[in-house]
Parts: C-alpha cells; structure tokens; sequence
C-alpha cells in the first residue's frame, strides 16, 4: 500500500477547497540567506560536502540498535525507488524525496534520530556507497531546508504577499538543493504555488464579472503541466460528486438514487468503494458521538481535573485506537475551543 498517494490526492482537496496557501508554509523544520540576500539573520549555507561521514556511519551504527519499524509502517512499502546510473551514481528524482518522506513520516511514534537512521540503514542497503553518502549528504540538506522553511514569516493573504512567501520558498529550495535537486523535489508544488497565487489574483480582481473570472481561471489551469491538471479535474469531479450527494441526500433521495449517480460519473467499482467509505465514516461518527456524551458525563461529575483527565484518557483508549486518538483528541480541542 503506497503513501504516496494518499498524501498526493490530500494535498489537491486541501488546495481546490481553499486552503492551499498552507503550501506556503513549510514542509517539516532556523533561517536561511536567500540569494538575493534578503532574508535578514541567516546562517550561511553548508555545502553537500561539509556534512561528514561519520555523520552517515553513526546513524548506521544507531540503527543496529532499532527495534522492528513503527506500527504506521506495518504493510507498506517504501514510496519511491532509488535510481543511479550506469556508473553508480546517485539519479536526484522526484522519487527520492518520497523515500526521505516515507521515513520522516513516523516522527511522533520515535524520534527524528530513530527516523533517520532507518533511511541510513535503507540507502546503504539499496545504494552503491558513493550514491548512499550523496543521498545521505541531500537528505540532511532536505531537512535543513524544512527547518529554515520554518522561520520564513507568515504572508499577509494579499496577492502581492503571497507572490512574495511563493518567491522566498523556492529561493530558498534552490539555495539549499541547488537547482537539479530543487526541481525534482519541489518542480510540481513549485507550478502549484504559482497557479494559487495567479488564480488568487484573478479571484480578487473586482474588474471581472463571473464569466471573465471563469474564462481567466480555466486559462490559468491550462498552463499548469498536464499532470497537475489531470489531478486538479480528477479532484474537482470527486467534490461536485460529493455536493451533488450531498443535495440529494437534503432533499430525501433514496440510496440507491445515490448509488446510481455515483456508478453514472466513476462506474460501479468506484460506486461500492463510496459505499463502503460512507458505512465507515457513519460507524465512526456514531461511535464519537457516543464517546462525546460519555466524555460530557465525565467534564460535568465534579471530579478533580486530574481525575477527570485520567477518566478522559482511559475512556478514550476503550473507544478508538492508538492510530484514531490523534484525530479524537483534535477534534476535542475544537470542540472545547467553540464552546469557550
């Protein structure tokens, strides 16, 4: 089961439904001097080279120490493959970043050394040496880049600041990956970036009536590379699915109205797999909602607020999973933060 793509598929909702200006900020991780120089306080940027090799060895060493990999990982494999040349060098593609990713994804369930020195023990498993200690050299560019990525201030949400956070970002990905690294990683977020700042302008520009401001954004896509525009129309067809649904739901439709409309955009494949979606989601809201009154009883008994914490935890691991109980506990948090 690939990561990838669930990922890939949540970053193109996420930005159709409005919220892509979160691509804006960073990635995982202290400043970096852009090229033009004007990102003020910033340390100097440490060539590929000056990251020594013990570095690698030691990691190496700490995963011999590593226990089996997280629960998260349990049935999947690695997004990505490693490719080299014919001489044995290191090929830099989109995939490689998707490998770093794979293995930084399990921060939270062990420490960021722990991540790192399962990647080590895989590129030096899957690599000719020299091409193991390039990767190595890259990936702790890669998570230099996230750290100064999260030091690059907040944008104002006008057009013109979001242009700018776009143009610091990508000044920034060239600086520390160079170019040929910087495109394979970030080539497609890079075209994304521009589109949402460009389709955030053509929304905002007061001048045009609603059919220019649709004829501009349907331009604007297609300059986007064929890829993205086939994720863009792909998510854009599962949203007016789903509003359409959700309409006939409102005004009493029977499911197998439903099933039928489904099987007439995506067949009947994908039509048992929504099914199968929306069981899902009913047992689970059914479940939290009983978790929630339960939880109420608990906030509402005058125990001490120690006690009421422990009760909250204990009745939280009876209901949901170690995998569910982040989602639960946020959810809690914007519920208590509404109510207050």
């Amino acid at each position: 089961m690939s990561r990838k793509l669930q990922v890939v598929s949540l970053l193109v909702v996420v930005g159709l439904a409005g919220l892509g200006w979160w691509l804006f900020q960073p990635d995982t991780r202290a400043a970096v001097a852009l090229p033009d120089g004007t990102q003020p306080d910033a340390p100097a940027i440490r060539p590929h080279t000056d990251i020594p090799v013990t570095h690698f060895e030691a990691a190496l060493a700490h995963a011999q120490t590593l226990g089996e990999a997280p629960e998260s990982l349990t049935g999947t494999q690695v997004d990505g493959q490693l490719q080299v040349t014919e001489q044995g060098e290191l090929l830099i593609t989109p995939d490689l970043r998707w490998v770093f990713d794979y293995f930084l994804s399990t921060q939270g369930e062990e420490t960021l050394a722990d991540c790192q020195a399962r990647l080590a023990r895989y590129l030096n498993e899957n690599l000719p040496p020299d091409a193991a200690a390039e990767a190595w050299r890259l990936f702790q560019q890669y998570l230099a880049l996230g750290d100064a990525m999260m030091a690059l201030p907040p944008h104002d949400g006008s057009p013109a600041g979001i242009r700018e956070a776009v143009r610091q970002r990508h000044a920034m990905q060239q600086a520390y990956l160079g170019p040929e690294a910087a495109e394979a990683f970030y080539g497609l977020d890079m075209a994304y970036d521009r589109y949402m700042a460009d389709r955030q302008s053509i929304l905002d520009d007061s001048s045009l009536n609603e059919a220019e401001q649709q004829q501009r954004l349907m331009a604007l896509q297609q300059t986007l590379p064929s890829q993205m525009q086939s994720m863009l129309e792909e998510t854009r067809a599962h949203v007016l699915l789903a509003e359409k649904t959700e309409a006939l739901r409102e005004q009493g439709a029977s499911e197998a109205e439903i099933r039928a409309l489904r099987e007439q955009h995506f067949g009947a494949a994908a039509a048992d797999r929504l099914e199968a979606l929306d069981e899902a989601r009913a047992q689970w809201d059914a479940r939290y909602a009983e978790y929630q009154q339960q939880r109420q009883s608990i906030l509402n008994s005058g125990l001490a607020a120690e006690d009421q914490q422990a009760a909250v935890l204990r009745l939280q691991q009876a209901y949901f999973s170690e995998q569910e109980l982040h989602r639960v506990q946020a959810l809690d948090r914007i519920a208590q933060d509404g109510s207050s």
